[in-house]
């Protein structure tokens, strides 16, 4: 039901104000860790009901079982959201507000528009997770909301985001092609699809080498160079164990990993 992820959203989101410099707000993460249910439970209730016939997939099978409850779930994510938003600052909320109709113009390409065409959302949810992690940590920032040391930070999340989706995306690849589901792999190809993951992981490592020269958080890319190292470990051993879950939780648990940084 995506808690690992949306905890790890908001550990990320708490380490990148610790960067910066921002003091956010309790409420703000709050609404943050809701706000990530909400859009990943949703995307999994839509999924789900694309499926025609008993799902493959252990998560796509749980949500066509339990998909009225979570329906209600979801209505229950959606009220406790609307309801502590009226306490999160007016900037942090008016930012939030624009992402979230970013996010629904991507569900009405995914899932109405173009169901079958729309290929970009491995890219869509990377660049929304990795918008919402800067998003209360920037609302509040007191001094340059962009400088090229943050514009480098955004850049290496956003690569970390997109690598993580698409090596999701690649392990999902036999059971998204059997069950029907459109992906990026399913549309270029599992083997093209790990070369843009190899890409992504070498450019995240130019960005941290560029941050290094430049002096820019130095401390914290030790930390962001673990998150892509377990990424690229992931993708290694996945030529081997594809069906290996283990490497699926490594994958998602990465942004669970700046919780080092947070307690020491």
């Amino acid at each position: 039901m995506n808690f690992d992820t949306a905890i790890g959203a908001a550990i990320t989101s708490l380490f990148v104000a610790n960067i910066i410099g921002s003091d956010v707000p309790q409420i703000a993460t709050l609404a943050l860790v809701l706000a990530v249910l909400a859009i990943y439970n949703f995307d999994h209730l839509l999924d789900a009901k694309k499926i025609s016939g008993q799902a493959i997939s252990g998560r796509h099978r749980f949500y066509q079982q339990n998909f009225t409850q979570l329906a209600i779930y979801q209505l229950i994510l959606l009220t406790a959201l609307l309801a502590i938003s009226w306490f999160v600052p007016a900037i942090i909320a008016k930012a939030g507000i624009i992402l979230a109709v970013i996010t629904l113009i991507y569900f009405l390409l995914l899932f109405i528009v173009l169901p079958q065409r729309f290929v970009f959302k491995e890219l869509m949810i990377a660049t929304v997770f990795a918008c919402g992690l800067f998003l209360a940590p920037l609302s509040v920032r007191t001094t340059a909301v962009f400088s090229i040391e943050i514009i480098l930070l955004w850049l290496e999340i956003f690569l970390l985001a997109i690598a993580n989706t698409l090596i999701l995306s690649w392990f999902d690849y036999e059971n998204d092609l059997r069950e029907g589901q459109s992906s990026l792999a399913q549309i270029i190809g599992a083997r093209k699809v790990q070369s843009l993951i190899y890409s992504a992981l070498g450019l995240l490592l130019v960005f941290i080498i560029l941050s290094l020269v430049i002096e820019a958080f130095w401390n914290d890319q030790i930390i962001i160079l673990i998150m892509g190292l377990v990424l690229f470990v992931s993708l290694l051993l996945g030529r081997h164990v594809k069906q290996n879950e283990g490497l699926r939780i490594a994958g998602e648990a990465i942004f669970f990993i700046p919780l080092i940084r947070l307690i020491f």
